[in-house]
């Protein structure tokens, strides 16, 4: 009961504190994709580019039109490949927002459990974008808005939750083991092919099968398809959707707090 009163009392902490977020966030933007010659478009490039090469490989390349239960290539690849592009850039940059925001962690006024928000925020704003992206591509394979669509702000909230509790678990670990970072990149390149986004779940049997459902990041990619292209909902797989939860659940719990008994620590390290 305390964690889950301690789940409540740390989003409402968020809502008090959303100017000194949205500062931040707006500041970590503007250095982020502002300062360069470029500016803006870098922030929809890279994933842009990496999304068509895949396509392209695979459309004409490996000659994929449709996937095994009808569903055309583009649109399905599509649809995973971007929450799953959310996820590994949210990861990345919060585990190194400690290192980054150095200079915030000795303002004894300030509250250090916020910095790894103020990535997931960044992140946040270029996926939004490509929420759109979605929709338009699943509008032009023939896919037309439906009540389903509803469920990305569920999708999007899950996955906030999920990523806070990995952003306060990696960067906290990150400031007192500097060889975190490169791991977490080998990691997130294991993750992206364990992850059904480029092969189709149902490729598994037997209890490989719950390999995938003990992966929450699925769940996030898998729930995007469902919205989209699927028409249904993700609580109709009450397996899955238990599965997530309690790992998702147990992540934010452990993150919060291995965050709160390292804080006290940061500043002499950093």
């Amino acid at each position: 009961m305390a964690y889950l009163k301690s789940f409540f009392s740390f989003f409402i902490s968020l809502y008090q504190q959303k100017y000194i977020i949205g500062q931040l966030v707006k500041r970590d933007f503007q250095q982020k994709y502002l300062a360069s010659y470029i500016g803006l478009p870098w922030a929809f490039i890279q994933p842009t580019i990496s999304i068509l090469v895949i396509w392209f490989a695979f459309t004409y390349g490996l000659k994929m039109g449709k996937m095994n239960n009808g569903l055309p290539f583009a649109p399905w690849f599509i649809t995973g490949m971007i929450p799953w592009l959310f996820i590994s850039e949210t990861i990345t940059s919060s585990s190194n927002s400690l290192i980054e925001y150095s200079y915030l962690i000795k303002k004894t006024a300030f509250k250090v459990s916020i910095i790894p928000f103020i990535k997931i925020f960044t992140s946040l704003i270029i996926h939004l974008f490509f929420i759109l992206v979605i929709a338009l591509f699943a509008i032009a394979y023939g896919f037309y808005p439906s009540i389903y669509w509803f469920q990305i702000i569920y999708l999007v909230i899950s996955a906030f939750i999920l990523l806070s509790g990995l952003g306060w678990l990696l960067s906290a670990i990150n400031v007192f083991v500097r060889d975190i970072g490169p791991i977490i990149n080998v990691a997130i390149s294991i993750l992206f092919w364990a992850t059904p986004i480029m092969w189709p779940y149902t490729t598994l049997s037997g209890n490989m099968r719950y390999l995938a459902l003990l992966n929450p990041f699925f769940y996030i990619t898998e729930g995007y398809r469902y919205a989209f292209l699927g028409k249904a909902w993700m609580f109709q797989n009450i397996e899955m959707t238990i599965f997530f939860w309690l790992t998702t659940l147990t992540i934010f719990i452990a993150g919060a707090l291995i965050f709160k008994k390292l804080t006290p620590h940061f500043a002499d390290v950093l």
